[in-house]
């Protein structure tokens, strides 16, 4: 049974049949894209990068197809002088990009052009220079032109990806460019590591470590590597979030005697409790307004998903199916919130609109958890279980094929999507 629905990028999409859950899956068809650099014939290591890269970025989104150059019926000097609409409508390409790479001094420079063939319109036309030793990111700075100018949505290319992995008794935090690319730790040694948070700056993490055998809240300086507690309590210290504008930090304590939301205001290091409820709430999660926390709690009786005013109110329940709802995320956007539920031995990856309605289902699997979003809001970060082994996997936020990053032997869970 089909059934017809809208999504951000406005796809069509069709419900398939899971053992517990109807994944929510697009029938949208890659846009087939024709790929043109152009360069001296000095530069065919750069061209091959660039190509490379971008080719990469936009075929991991699932959005774009990238098409074999054998088949293009223009040189790159003739497609630069003079585009042929018919020319690249003949192989069938949706979207034509046009990048030319030049040495000027010490640093490289770009020209940039996007058209539609089919439509006969270029959508985009610009120049910009980077320095020389900046290549790779100016592939990725190319990819967001090209995404941003067909789909009108700002690209994620140029983002980065934390995430934790445990050896022995030992938990490191890894860093990568977004594509897989510049894997190192960045930092070593922790006894425990959970559930590492952006800054809005990009400087800053917050995160939930262990000292001996007692859990404590600390922000990591990815410069410095310099490490600072601000939670030290009694009892639980987890799952801190930044506030959008990095004032404050939105975490779990249980020092009062029952498990709350509390608020950690950086400029002044005091605490505010949020919430005051028997039972157990956690894993709070800011509002792109900074406005609303969602966050899980026990108080209905099973894990379910609410949202309170920053301001202060009543606690709304959002989650309106199955009786295990946790981890809320919410969107970049702001109009939805991703978190994991489960079905009897099943869990899942879904999304809901913030009232709780539109409930998408988009990958399921062992031991899922930890889900974050890309900035802008069209990717989704989680991490399962394959074969006794935690990997970090990608889905788009629209329906999509999830797609394993990290390797199979080895660990890897708590995915943090930076900001920008």
């Amino acid at each position: 049974m089909y059934k017809l629905l809208f999504l951000p990028l406005l796809f069509i999409s069709q419900l398939s049949y899971a053992v517990e859950f109807d994944i929510y899956q697009s029938d949208y068809k890659p846009l087939n894209m024709a790929l043109v650099v152009d360069v001296l014939p000095d530069l065919e290591k750069q061209k091959a990068l660039l190509n490379q890269v971008i080719k990469h970025d936009l075929e991991s989104s699932q959005s774009f197809h990238a098409l074999n150059e054998v088949g293009f019926l223009a040189s790159p000097e003739e497609a630069f002088q003079s585009v042929d609409y018919a020319d690249w409508r003949i192989i069938g390409a949706d979207v034509l990009a046009l990048c030319k790479l030049t040495e000027m001094d010490a640093v490289w420079h770009v020209d940039l052009q996007v058209h539609q063939p089919f439509r006969g319109k270029e959508l985009l036309k610009q120049s910009f220079e980077v320095k020389k030793n900046a290549l790779r990111g100016l592939a990725h700075q190319l990819s967001n032109h090209i995404y941003q100018a067909v789909l009108n949505i700002p690209g994620h290319f140029s983002s980065e990806i934390l995430y934790v992995t445990k050896h022995g008794d030992k938990s490191d935090l890894m860093y990568m460019d977004q594509d897989g690319y510049n894997l190192q730790a960045v930092g070593t040694g922790f006894t425990l590591l959970l559930s590492p948070d952006w800054s809005p700056d990009g400087r800053f993490v917050a995160l939930n470590t262990y000292v001996g055998n007692r859990p404590r809240l600390e922000t990591f300086d990815l410069v410095t590597g310099q490490r600072n507690g601000f939670g030290r309590f009694h009892g639980l210290n987890s799952t801190p979030e930044y506030s959008p504008d990095g004032r404050f930090i939105a975490a779990t304590l249980s020092w009062t005697g029952n498990s709350d939301i509390h608020i950690y205001d950086v400029k002044s290091k005091k605490w505010r409790q949020f919430t005051h409820y028997r039972g157990i709430d956690t894993t709070p999660t800011w509002s792109p307004d900074g406005k609303w926390i969602a966050f899980a709690s026990s108080r209905s009786g099973s894990p379910q998903i609410y949202r309170k005013a920053v301001a202060g109110g009543k606690a709304q329940r959002i989650s309106l199916k199955a009786s295990y709802n946790t981890s809320p995320v919410w969107s970049p956007k702001g109009d939805r919130i991703a978190f994991i539920t489960k079905k009897k031995w099943e869990y899942a990856l879904a999304t809901m609109r913030v009232d709780g309605t539109d409930v998408r289902y988009l990958a399921t699997g062992q031991a899922i958890e930890s889900p974050s979003w890309s900035p802008n809001g069209q990717m989704l970060l989680y991490s399962a279980e394959d074969r006794g082994m935690r990997r970090i996997y990608r889905v788009p936020s629209w329906g999509g094929k999830p797609v394993p990053i990290t390797a199979a032997n080895h660990d890897a869970s708590d995915p943090a999507w930076s900001r920008h």
